[in-house]
């Protein structure tokens, strides 16, 4: 990165959050002759100081927060650039959610692969922000306060190059959510994925799955709803693997032990799906109404020429936006082509049988298009 670029990065740091930076990192503020300038020593090396700018109208002021950055980073064995990117969200933590493989190599996704990552990533955030809360093996409603106010405040971050990668940024707090001596519950949520991922990923790489289904008790706590998520990641052809990378809020550092960065390789998969559904509990299915759009049409020729078969409904169950496959007839199939050309809704009623990746609306009768809630058109 050039001069001129890292000025335009050190116009932008505020002043209060490199404060923030080197009071966490063991500096020390001094006495200065300048009101416009604040002076910062390090507790273990007193030769080691910097002046921050706090007025963002000094005419030099970008210049100046370039001077800290290239010191601090300098000390620290980084560029001044990742410091300042670092010091522009202070308050946040990073995750980085990339699909690698030959498909992706551009930094492009095909549409429907990138909806699925996006709400993959949605629901592995809600996942985890209710393990911290309720650590169990199966969460029937992922609707906890904490969890959608943590969700809420999430943002997507900058795209990056040389894959396809999500980021978001997630909130260190979320209100009067933080014990006393102790890390706030956005910080908690994000370790607790990255720790849970890894403990899934090697787990299945070693051929044990025995230490999630039944988890050691120094180990998280890896739910079935945190394995179909990661599972839906996955572009549906199987051609990338996922890498999950974390950057954690310079404001508040995290253990050494906590994992940066774990890659679910694509051989993983098959795996992770059958231990998402040994987690799941199993009870008896009963038949229910389902009201939803047609996303995918699947069918084919039949015997007699028409079109029939599976049909791909996006549907609503309980809190979640679920894709059900359904077979129809020919005379159903045809209502179904019609709802899909006009974007109306449809209802049938079946039993829904979850899978990790696939689930499928059985039994299925009362197929038809809806006017309205409740009415059949």
């Amino acid at each position: 990165m050039n001069d001129e670029q890292l000025l335009r990065l050190g116009a932008r740091v505020d002043s209060l959050d490199v404060k923030a930076y080197l009071e966490a990192r063991g500096w020390s503020r001094v006495a200065s002759r300048r009101p416009y300038a604040a002076i910062y020593r390090h507790a273990a090396d007193a030769s080691r100081e910097v002046q921050v700018p706090l007025d963002r109208d000094l005419a030099d002021y970008a210049e100046a927060m370039v001077t800290v950055a290239r010191r601090l980073a300098s000390a620290e064995g980084r560029t001044p650039e990742a410091l300042l990117r670092d010091l522009l969200h202070p308050r946040r933590d990073l995750l980085r959610f990339g699909l690698e493989g030959d498909v992706t190599r551009d930094g492009g996704v095909g549409l429907v692969d990138g909806l699925d990552l996006v709400n993959g990533v949605r629901k592995a955030l809600l996942a985890s922000a209710c393990g911290v809360r309720r650590p169990r093996a199966f969460h029937p409603r992922m609707g906890l306060v904490e969890a959608e106010s943590f969700l809420r405040q999430c943002r997507l971050g900058q795209t990056e190059v040389g894959s396809f990668v999500l980021t978001v940024e997630t909130p260190l707090d979320i209100g009067a959510q933080q014990a006393p001596g102790g890390e706030p519950f956005g910080r908690r949520t994000a370790v607790f994925l990255l720790r849970s991922v890894a403990h899934l990923a090697s787990a299945v790489r070693t051929g044990e799955p025995q230490r999630v289904l039944e988890p050691p008790s120094d180990a998280p706590v890896v739910s079935a709803n945190l394995c179909e998520a990661l599972v839906e990641m996955l572009p549906s052809d199987e051609s990338a693997d996922l890498r999950l990378r974390g950057a954690w809020s310079p404001l508040l550092p995290v253990g050494r032990d906590v994992a940066s960065e774990v890659l679910v390789d694509r051989s993983l998969y098959e795996r992770i799906e059958r231990i998402a559904h040994q987690l799941r509990p199993t009870r008896e299915l009963q038949p229910a109404q389902f009201v939803g759009h047609v996303v995918e049409l699947m069918g084919a020729p039949g015997e007699q020429g028409a079109v029939e078969g599976p049909v791909v409904l996006q549907v609503q169950v309980e809190d979640e936006l679920l894709k059900a496959r359904v077979l129809l007839g020919a005379a159903d199939y045809r209502v179904a082509a019609t709802a899909h050309l006009e974007q109306r809704y449809v209802s049938v009623r079946g039993v829904l049988r979850r899978g990790p990746r696939i689930h499928w609306l059985e039994e299925a009768s009362g197929f038809g298009i809806v006017d309205g809630p409740g009415r059949h058109a």
